[in-house]
């Protein structure tokens, strides 16, 4: 693993924490992809349906990039 993505990737996360606690109402989603299974979760029906939405983009892009490995 390289140090600098490592440290870019809990900059962003630190960055996203902080965010969250500053503001006074906020909505959040997420996806986690476990192999081909994404789970979905939101604290509103619209932020689960935009990760849906990313889960499929995200398998899509994952399908077509391994596809031309074979």
């Amino acid at each position: 693993m390289r140090p600098d993505k490592i440290f870019v990737g809990f900059a962003v996360l630190f960055l996203g924490f902080s965010l969250l606690t500053v503001s006074s109402f906020t909505e959040y989603g997420g996806v986690i992809l476990i192999g081909p299974f994404p789970i979905v979760f939101g604290s509103s029906p619209e932020m689960a349906s935009s990760g849906i939405l990313v889960a499929a983009f995200i398998l899509i892009i994952m399908y077509l990039t391994l596809r031309g490995f074979r």
